[in-house]
């Protein structure tokens, strides 16, 4: 299991590798696309990730979760393909299909393997190196981008394209899980701090949606900012396009603290550990809204990169603890839909108040961090209450 665990560790590096990720918008933009056309292909992606999730879990369920993985990393290497070869609307649309295939397949298979691959009880440690190694390639392929490749955006889109096919050939190595931990019920947090209920009668049970649209609120917060709002922002704030493409590589550093997730957890308590998740965040949301100063933006936008990403470990853990069933990718992408739902009807509001104020959004973000942490409480205190049932 520890060379498949290996093996996935080194899909996520090489997956991480978006070499032209810092020119992302501009490379559209140069090949003629406006801003937005840009998003009109977002939203399609978006939708279509949302209409394959549960497509997807099932199909994983029949025919396995490696050769899923694999069917998906080649997916995601052909639209590296298309996007390096891009230069219409109808190309970039056409990529964003196929990256959408492979996106939602994975969205259940990776953690799915993570977890059966994982020893036991150190399944939230494997989430986070996990994680770490996705933001450890994006580091890499962004330093390599601000020193060799900031004038040939082609180029980069190339390298990206050979790393993604490499992960794919990484993919067809891995090997089946264990099939007795494949079949057994994940609900063990009996033996742990938080009291789980498994609900066998459904995929992912009511109030599990608590869980799921605070997690939501959070997760999409930390997207929205650290992707759309944070170059405004630093453009209003008076900083050059260099220093600017300086803290994208510190932002992506500091998603490497996913690893700690683990150890935090343990020692804080998943109350404690989320409170500071949650609430950190909203702060520096709130800070955000009012500052104009580079170093208290800069300080703002890492500070929601690091506590965000340290949540995530934790969040990958309880979504594998409330399954109950062995059609595990079925429940993680049932999961995933309500997740993505939850970006669909936030991004909107994000972009309508990013339009009369990034003010107004950086406000916002606060509002749903903070709103995130009660469902949050809401959803613990529920299971709390509850006996652990088998």
């Amino acid at each position: 299991m520890k060379r498949n665990l290996c093996l996935l560790y080194g899909i996520a590096f090489l997956q991480g590798m978006v070499f032209y990720s810092p020119a992302a918008v501009l490379y559209r933009q140069d090949a003629g696309l406006t801003l937005f056309q840009i998003s009109v292909i977002e939203s399609i992606s978006l939708f279509l990730c949302f209409a394959l999730e549960i497509p997807w879990g099932i199909l994983a369920d029949k025919i396995g979760y490696q050769l899923t993985m694999s069917l998906c990393c080649l997916m995601y290497f052909v639209s590296k393909i298309i996007f390096w070869e891009a230069w219409t609307f109808q190309d970039f649309l056409l990529e964003r299909i196929f990256l959408s295939i492979a996106v939602s397949g994975l969205s259940g298979v990776d953690i799915t393997l993570l977890y059966l691959y994982a020893p036991e009880g150190k399944s939230q440690k494997v989430f986070g190196i996990y994680e770490g190694m996705g933001t450890s390639g994006l580091l890499a392929a962004a330093v390599c981008f601000s020193i060799f490749l900031e004038n040939h955006w082609r180029r980069a889109a190339f390298l990206t394209a050979a790393a993604y096919g490499l992960a794919f050939v990484l993919a067809l190595f891995l090997r089946k899980p264990d099939p007795q931990r494949a079949e057994k019920p994940s609900g063990k947090a009996r033996k742990l701090s938080l009291k789980l209920s498994p609900n066998v009668l459904c995929l992912v049970s009511p109030s599990f949606l608590l869980f799921l649209s605070s997690a939501g609120l959070l997760t999409e917060t930390r997207q929205y900012i650290t992707v759309f709002l944070n170059q405004p922002q630093y453009i209003a704030c008076g900083l050059s396009a260099g220093t600017i493409a300086l803290l994208y590589i510190l932002t992506q550093i500091a998603g490497i603290i996913s690893p700690w997730s683990d150890c935090l957890t343990k020692k804080f308590g998943i109350p404690l550990f989320s409170a500071g998740c949650f609430l950190c965040p909203a702060l520096l949301c709130f800070v955000l809204a009012f500052t104009h100063s580079p170093v208290c933006t800069a300080i703002c936008i890492l500070g929601i990169q690091s506590f965000v990403s340290l949540f995530q470990p934790l969040q990958s853990e309880l979504q594998n603890r409330e399954i109950s069933t062995s059609r595990r990718a079925a429940a993680l992408s049932l999961q995933a839909m309500f997740l993505e739902l939850t970006s669909a009807a936030l991004e909107p509001v994000f972009g309508y108040l990013a339009q009369k104020s990034l003010a107004f959004a950086f406000g916002a973000g606060g509002i749903f961090c903070t709103g995130g942490f009660l469902l949050f409480l809401l959803w613990y205190g529920n299971f709390f209450r509850k006996p652990s049932k088998v």
